[in-house]
């Protein structure tokens, strides 16, 4: 067996993918892992020939084994208490995760009082405490009450399984504390080294908050230690959008630098080699445990112990056995890391990296290597880790190599400034920041360069999500490249080639760029027409979001969700739920934008949606520019900032059209002007348009009432409709003929589960359920997806 360690791993991967798959029960995972290794025993006593089979089975059966043990530590009897008020005794597992909107602690459970019973209980929570108050800190033993709950499942296609994540990361439940005055310190516990590599890091981050600016400091933490919630959005979503967000969590860029610091440190002093190995790797140990332990840290750590190991003991340094080595260890403790998203970017970058640098840079055998490597570095780990980027983040940063070719050195120098000024800090406070003047200005300029590249035209666009098979496929294809590229043979050829095609081009430019000009009318002409019509209501809790894409693949946004206060803080269902929805699709700009009125919980995401796409059109409810229109707090920032935006905005009333697509016809019904002095104004002008697309039909409501349905029966406006968005949320306040004027088909009803306006009231869904139409909800199954081609409507549910 060719690196047997390599293919024992494999299967121990394996057999954590299908322990997660089938959710296995123990005792049988147990009996199959002991029936396999005492055939392995076996087998080895008497020499079988199959015994590599036989070993790949036993290490298959021990991942399954493992990840059931897992899975069943994440669970906790405390989860029968979720929707509860509860008093519990805990201990703070991690260094808290302190952010703008509160704090956030990884508590193990040690009690529990709920309704004056007091029980020993074990389990792992995920506590977070609102506001800005005292931090407690790892090993602290704390009493706090709070609210226990189980996120749910997504609504939204593809969206971020809150629950699903809490479990591989062991915890069994969520709590919410109002305040941090309500939590008591009991005492203290916890490992004396973690205690003191976190008070160490603590006293380190305090340097750089009283020596530099809030976001440089905030910058320089991240780089160093990983600390990323302190960070701004805008500045956290500049570094993402340039391929640039590795810099700001703790990886092996970072970790190869602080061990390039030490070893270098410990040539200056002229320490034997032979005391190298015993003094660097305490170090590199205690620098993961400041920072976290992280997957991607661990793995950076591993390696270079398993690297500095094997040069010590004068043995062949294999990378493919060292980085499974790696792996191993970090699964063997944590199984479920391999789903973590920094966990397989981590080794798939250290993968590309140590294999196809090498193999890049022999493309290049006039170059000098130094120079190379500026080139081949950054392109390997873009190369390695594109599939998984453009998977989990539907992102592609075509300046991400050359982001990270010119902020490479700068990044170096950063650490170099930040780290004399930690050890200036160390000693004299007044010198660190004399020091960090220099880094300040340093973090400035590299900042500045950040955002240069995502200013760049066209430096991110979203794309779907690839299927796994084409990911697949792709590792196939660049290793089967890479294999071929680096025959003589096929190098001599491709190297030919290329010199002839740059000659040929540079002859022929212009029938060349004429045939690229015919190439891509042809298949814009021949490129197949999706005659799909699809409306998507979106999951944004209590509120309202509704995409459209019409068949020749114009987007229309009917509102844009909105939690308390988002007109106001920009932050809420549009920053988590519409924004990424669209960029989930592929979506990177709209034609037209619609808010039906001037409420939160339709307009309120509108100010993220107007900051992550460019869009053509706000169209906008005539009620809220008038003297004395009651609109939510923040409605005037949204109209601000599209004035400085220079964006183009109207607004619709009744018979006014909108053409974005010449098969599909968008025809407002209401309001004919505000209204006024009704049970409520602004929910009553609520644009309300009809869409009609060859034989299908489509009403959107917004959040409508009694008075202005009863007008638009009156007035004679409706007829029989197929799908319905149901106003305001299903309310009960609606006009008796509404509903059966209209005879929708389908009905969609967009609510927030457990609301506190008890929407949908009970007598809308009898009202509904009469007249036989179909009803769908949102907080009950997600997002609902209706698709037709012109004859039949067909359905989809997030949930």
């Amino acid at each position: 067996m060719n690196r047997p360690l390599l293919i024992l791993i494999l299967a121990f991967i394996l057999g954590i993918i299908i322990g997660t798959t089938y959710q296995i029960d123990i005792i049988l995972a147990m009996g199959i892992t002991v029936v396999a290794c005492g055939l392995a025993i076996i087998g080895i006593m008497r020499t079988w020939r199959h015994n590599p089979w036989v070993l790949f089975c036993v290490f298959l059966c021990l991942g399954t084994l493992w990840t059931s043990l897992a899975i069943a530590k994440a669970n906790s009897p405390v989860t029968t208490l979720a929707g509860k008020t509860i008093l519990v005794v805990g201990e703070v597992l991690e260094r808290p995760d302190v952010r703008p909107d509160g704090v956030f602690y990884k508590l193990g459970l040690s009690k529990v009082t709920v309704e004056g019973t007091t029980k020993e209980i074990s389990g792992v929570l995920r506590v977070k405490v609102a506001g800005k108050g005292k931090v407690f800190h790892y090993g602290d033993i704390l009493q706090m009450k709070g609210y226990l709950s189980l996120p749910e499942p997504p609504g939204n296609p593809g969206a971020f399984d809150y629950r699903t994540w809490l479990q591989r990361q062991g915890i069994a439940a969520t709590l919410s504390v109002k305040d941090a005055k309500e939590i008591k310190l009991l005492g203290r516990s916890g490992h004396v080294i973690i205690r003191s590599a976190y008070n160490i890091r603590d006293h380190l981050e305090n340097i750089f908050d009283r020596t530099m600016s809030q976001t440089g400091a905030s910058v320089l933490k991240g780089i160093f230690f990983g600390t990323r919630g302190e960070i701004p959005a805008d500045v956290q979503l500049a570094f993402q959008e340039s391929g640039l967000v590795h810099i700001l969590s703790v990886s092996g860029y970072h970790v190869g630098l602080i061990a390039a610091m030490v070893l270098a440190l410990l040539r200056i002093i002229k320490l034997p080699r032979r005391f190298t190995l015993w003094v660097a790797l305490p170090l590199l140990l205690f620098y993961a445990v400041m920072t976290g332990m992280g997957p991607a840290v661990m793995r950076a750590t591993l390696m270079a112990s398993l690297l500095l190991l094997a040069h010590h003991l004068g043995r062949w340094q294999d990378w493919p056995t060292t980085l499974a080595a790696a792996a191993g260890i970090i699964l063997f403790f944590y199984p479920l890391d391999l789903f973590d998203i920094g966990f397989q970017l981590s080794f798939v970058a250290t993968w590309g990296l140590l294999y196809l640098t090498p193999k890049l840079n022999k493309l290049l055998p006039h170059m000098p290597l130094s120079l190379a490597v500026l080139i081949t570095v950054p392109l390997a780990a873009q190369l390695a880790t594109w599939p998984l980027v453009v998977f989990y983040f539907n992102l592609v940063s075509p300046v991400a190599i050359l982001a990270n070719l010119i902020t490479a050195h700068l990044v170096a120098l950063v650490m170099l400034f930040g780290g004399l000024g930690m050890l200036a800090g160390i000693c004299y406070l007044p010198w660190a920041k004399f020091i960090n003047t220099a880094t300040e200005l340093l973090t400035s300029c590299f900042l500045g360069l950040v955002q240069m590249s995502v200013s760049l035209p066209g430096a991110a666009w979203y794309i779907p999500a690839p299927p796994l098979w084409l990911i697949a496929l792709y590792y196939v294809f660049l290793v089967a490249i890479c294999q071929l590229a680096n025959q003589p043979q096929w190098q001599k050829s491709l190297r030919a080639g290329l010199t002839v095609l740059i000659n040929y081009l540079a002859r022929v430019k212009l029938v060349f760029g004429g045939c690229i000009l015919l190439l891509l009318m042809a298949v814009w002409l021949l490129w197949p027409v999706n005659n799909q019509l699809e409306l998507h209501f979106i999951d944004v809790g209590q509120g309202d979001s509704t995409l459209i894409i019409t068949p020749a693949q114009r987007t229309i946004l009917v509102d844009a969700g909105g939690w308390q206060d988002e007109l106001i803080t920009g932050q809420g269902a549009g920053t988590n739920r519409v924004v990424p929805y669209l960029h989930r699709l592929g979506i990177n700009s709209l034609d037209v934008l619609v808010i039906t009125h001037p409420h939160t919980d339709h307009a309120g995401g509108a100010r993220a949606v107007l900051k992550a796409f460019p869009v053509k059109l706000v169209v906008l409810s005539p009620y809220g520019f008038g003297v004395g229109d009651e609109v939510d707090d923040g409605y005037e920032i949204l109209l601000r900032e599209m004035k400085e935006q220079g964006i183009a905005h109207s607004t619709a009333v009744a018979g006014d059209q909108l053409k974005v697509d010449g098969l599909v016809n968008i025809k407002f019904l209401s309001p004919a002007q505000k209204y006024d002095h009704t049970r409520s104004d602004a929910n009553n002008s609520s644009l309300v348009f009809r869409l009609d697309y060859l034989q299908r039909s489509a009403l959107y409501t917004g959040d409508i009432e009694e008075e202005a349905e009863r007008d638009l029966v009156q007035n004679n406006a409706l007829t029989p409709i197929e799908v319905l968005k149901v106003p305001h949320h299903g309310s009960g306040y609606f006009y008796h003929g509404f509903f059966a004027q209209l005879k929708p088909k389908i009905a969609v009803i967009s609510a927030g589960a457990g609301n506190r306006f008890g929407h949908p009231a009970p007598k809308t869904l009898e009202e509904l359920q009469g007249l036989g139409s179909r009803v769908y909800r949102t907080d009950q199954q997600g997002a609902i997806v209706l698709t037709t081609d012109g004859e039949t409507w067909r359905v989809k549910t997030g949930k």
